[in-house]
């Protein structure tokens, strides 16, 4: 079987990254944040973007919260950590709130958030505007019609005052909007937002999605073009080229190749989300030219079947990831760390599931730790309390290395494409 492996990275996003090296990320919201699901996509993306990096990822999300709860609470849960990126989600409950009451005070407070987070000199505040209220069955109750109403004036508060500030503004209203109309439209069944408020994992994906777009770490497609000639298979972009003399399978290691992340969904249905950075995100086309067009050739992405195509398609290009499984939130059950050692099925879709139960793991750590679950511990020995905060620092730092490390070893295991043909180079095309 002929082998090639790739030392190809595929090019940056065009425009510069957002997070570094030995960034220490918070994220700060409502119920829609510490459900943990887009911040963890999120975390994986950037993770298997830059496994050399050193990144420190917090949640600071409590359900029911409005920007003037996240000022109380804003020097222990937030500057405490020392971080270099904010991210900050609210709105959804401030817009509850009647007008001209204290909970409702968004811009009053939300001027004051940004004031505190420049003085503290975070580098860079990240702001997803306010998620919304889905009307798309009804307008439902008058409070939730006003509620409506008003999250449309903080999209306006908010766009005003992050052009003015140089802000980086992630427009998850309007992608969560879209991909509602979009997946009513296309017949699809499942209700995304069940409860008109929370976004169900699959609106998470498409939040993720665009965060990943905005910082930077979306890049172009993963494509891979490599070109049989001469009894040579080469890679573009790739110095030299292994014998290849057409009737043996060849097998291609991509594990250099920019990782394709499917999230939430399969390539087909995210799709219909109208998406463009979730559909992205999910793709690595290979291309082969220089094969006989009318040859049929079987490709798999690790042990998992893409499919049946001709040479021809294959030049075109094959999308490998298109039956791909997606990530799901996990259930109330643990964890499965078990895809981490995983030999079958699709590398890249093994990749996300494990660094995903790996970060579920280290989310529920740092729950158990926060500062109003510890703050009751006994201190009836000097320094007791002082002890048992630096004993957690030293468990979650260990933690953070650790994944690091998994990250690592993940990127860089095999992550092989097999195209096998089948039949004589002379049978006819597909049907």
């Amino acid at each position: 079987m002929t082998s090639l492996t790739l030392a190809l990275l595929v090019a940056a996003s065009p425009a510069a990254p957002v997070l570094r090296d030995g960034d220490r990320v918070v994220f700060l919201g409502d119920s829609i944040t510490v459900l943990h699901t887009w911040t963890r996509l999120v975390e994986v993306a950037a993770r298997l973007r830059h496994p050399d990096w050193s990144m420190t990822f917090i949640n600071a999300g409590i359900g029911g919260n409005t920007v003037e709860d996240a000022l109380a609470r804003l020097e222990v849960d937030v500057l405490a950590h020392q971080p270099t990126v904010v991210f900050v989600n609210f709105g959804m409950n401030d817009a509850s709130y009647p007008p001209g009451s204290s909970g409702g005070a968004f811009e009053q407070h939300m001027t004051t958030l940004l004031d505190r987070l420049a003085a503290a000199k975070v580098r860079q505040v990240v702001w997803l505007d306010t998620t919304p209220y889905d009307t798309s069955l009804g307008a439902g109750s008058a409070l939730n019609r006003r509620r409506a109403a008003r999250i449309s004036e903080l999209l306006e508060f908010s766009k005003k005052t992050a052009a003015e500030r140089h802000l980086l503004l992630v427009p998850v209203n309007d992608a969560v909007t879209r991909a509602i109309a979009a997946w009513r439209a296309s017949k699809r069944a499942e209700n995304l937002m069940p409860d008109r408020i929370h976004p169900g994992p699959t609106l998470h994906g498409v939040m993720a999605a665009e965060v990943v777009a905005s910082l930077g770490l979306e890049g172009p497609p993963a494509r891979v073009k490599v070109t049989v000639a001469d009894g040579l298979a080469r890679v573009d972009g790739a110095d030299g080229g292994v014998p290849f003399r057409g009737d043996e399978p060849l097998r291609l290691d991509l594990a250099g190749v920019q990782a394709p992340l499917p999230l939430v969904l399969p390539v087909a249905d995210a799709r219909r989300l109208d998406s463009k950075p979730l559909a992205a995100l999910a793709s690595l086309t290979v291309s082969v030219s220089g094969l006989s067009p009318k040859r049929r050739y079987l490709v798999h992405a690790g042990t998992l079947e893409v499919g049946r195509f001709t040479g021809a398609q294959l030049a075109a290009g094959v999308d490998v990831m298109q039956t791909a499984p997606a990530r799901v939130a996990p259930g109330p059950e643990r964890a499965d760390l078990s895809i981490c050692d995983a030999t079958t099925g699709n590398p890249w879709a093994n990749d996300v599931s494990c660094l995903f139960n790996l970060l579920f793991g280290k989310d529920q750590l740092r729950i158990t730790m926060r500062h109003e679950k510890t703050r009751g511990l006994p201190d009836s020995v000097p320094g007791y309390l002082e002890r048992s905060a630096a004993l957690q620092r030293e468990w979650l730092d260990a933690v953070e290395r650790d994944v690091q490390a998994r990250v690592r070893a993940l990127v860089s295991r095999p992550h092989e494409v097999v195209i096998e043909p089948e039949g004589p180079a002379e049978l006819g095309a597909l049907p």
